[in-house]
């Protein structure tokens, strides 16, 4: 997808709402005076590994013939890395946090059991890029701070599913009827938390949990109609639910200007 297309569907969100958190922070700036407010910008890097977990629902029993609600559950863990920019400031002495981060992603799973027996069908989600804008609060005991955030998700997401076809007589093909492949910048929401701490005058060391919930979406298969959907159904498209959400630990090093 070009570039221009992915920020076209993502700028409602992914700049307006961390426009308004920028806002919030200057404001904060403006009423306080200079003498009362502690602001800190602050980028860094991260690595880490994240889990994805994934599931599809067989609304009508279509892939487990006769056994409607079948649920096929897929999961992976991968690397993941990517980058980090923030603000830390004051409103009525209330230590707050702003972040922007993002990741390259590709991290995939995927399933061979919506057809438990056949085997033939084939449901994979891969993530190719996540970003998240987070609001935060905190609290410093001693040397350590720790913090809770929340905030808004997006990700480049690819849901799948493939059906492939043989027989005696048929060669191994796919059919295009019973599989489908959507690619979309997926929305959802995301918490986290983690502690950090100085270990120079400039740099902070943190370690931190997240977990992103990007909802459900209905795709549907046996576009044509010509078979039903599981025993005793109509002939008609077969809904599946896709569900999309992913955890991860990422260990942070943090550069604050102005140190």
């Amino acid at each position: 997808m070009p570039l221009v297309q992915i920020f076209r569907s993502s700028t409602r969100w992914f700049l307006v709402v961390p426009a308004l958190l920028l806002i919030l922070s200057n404001i904060s700036v403006a009423s306080t005076g200079s003498g009362d407010v502690r602001t800190t910008t602050y980028v860094g890097i991260f690595a880490g590994s994240a889990l994805t977990e994934n599931r599809l629902i067989d609304v009508d029993g279509f892939a487990n013939w006769g056994n409607p609600g079948w649920v096929s559950y897929y999961e992976d863990s991968g690397f993941i890395s990517g980058a980090l920019i923030g603000n830390k400031f004051d409103i009525n002495d209330v230590p707050l946090r702003i972040e922007i981060d993002i990741s390259p992603g590709n991290i995939s799973a995927e399933t061979n059991q919506l057809d438990p027996f056949g085997l033939d069908e084939t449901a994979k989600s891969d993530y190719e890029w996540i970003i998240t804008a987070r609001a935060g609060i905190e609290k410093t005991i001693g040397r350590v701070t720790i913090f809770a955030t929340g905030g808004i998700a997006g990700s480049r997401l690819v849901n799948s599913v493939t059906d492939i076809d043989f027989g005696p007589t048929i060669p191994m093909h796919v059919d295009n009827d019973d599989s489908f492949q959507d690619k979309l910048v997926e929305h959802g929401w995301v918490l986290g938390a983690g502690v950090e701490t100085a270990i120079a005058d400039a740099w902070l060391l943190r370690l931190e949990a997240s977990y992103i919930d990007f909802g459900r979406r209905t795709y549907f298969v046996n576009l044509s109609g010509n078979n039903s959907c599981g025993r005793g159904n109509p002939r008609r498209p077969c809904p599946y639910k896709v569900e999309n959400k992913l955890g991860s630990v990422r260990l942070m090093f943090i550069h604050r200007f102005g140190q």
